[in-house]
């Protein structure tokens, strides 16, 4: 056998051996679709959520909220402004203002809230955190969260064939991401509604009879 042959019978040994190791690899990276590898990324990379648009007014207020709630609470400091989803409303004696920390663009469940009212005049802060803070330095670019969005609209794409049911709308346009946090794992979420192909006929007007299914799908965050 010639040394060229032998090469050659190497190399696609070599490969045969390798492919074990290449598709472990995908499952380890989250191409099996109920996982996703999360690089976090910094700067104007990571995606920023789309802000209500105040008076000139109200922000100088939410200017001092924010500034009393850094110093109430010093770890948001290193949550970059544009991370933040800003509310405030005003309603006779009642005042409620709200920070939330936005990843990737979408709302997560650590929230500093102030709030004051005829029971409570002076007014109090309240703090809501989860394992989410640990991207506050960080955020999640546009290129990951599409990626999520695709996955998460395959499993739902998955579930309507596999149950005949009919999509009235596109799934991936139309699911909407939401961040969990179940047992301290970390999660991304999305819902969609999907109907009968042949619904049942509504014979009793005092019973609801449903035409729809309300599907689920989820994400672990590695």
């Amino acid at each position: 056998m010639t040394t060229k042959k032998i090469l050659s019978l190497f190399l696609v040994f070599s490969l045969l051996l390798s492919l074990p190791l290449l598709f472990a690899g995908c499952v380890a990276d989250g191409k099996d679709g109920k996982t996703f590898r999360l690089i976090p990324v910094t700067g104007e990379e990571a995606v920023a959520p789309s802000k209500q648009s105040y008076s000139d007014e109200v922000q100088a207020i939410l200017d001092e909220y924010y500034q009393e709630m850094l110093e109430k609470y010093p770890s948001w400091r290193q949550i970059p402004r544009r991370m933040l989803r800003e509310h405030y409303d005003e309603t006779d004696d009642r005042v409620n203002v709200s920070f939330t920390f936005c990843f990737g663009g979408f709302t997560t469940d650590c929230r500093c809230s102030f709030s004051s009212g005829p029971a409570n005049p002076e007014g109090s802060w309240t703090i809501e955190e989860n394992g989410f803070r640990k991207f506050y330095s960080s955020g999640a670019s546009q290129k990951q969260i599409d990626a999520i969005l695709e996955r998460l609209a395959m499993q739902i794409e998955a579930q309507i064939e596999n149950k005949g049911l009919v999509a009235k709308e596109s799934v991936r346009d139309r699911i909407y991401l939401s961040w969990a946090e179940r047992d301290g794992e970390l999660y991304a979420e999305a819902e969609f509604i999907a109907y009968y192909a042949n619904p049942p006929k509504n014979t009793d007007p005092d019973e609801f009879v449903s035409d729809h299914e309300h599907l689920f799908a989820s994400i672990k965050l590695k």
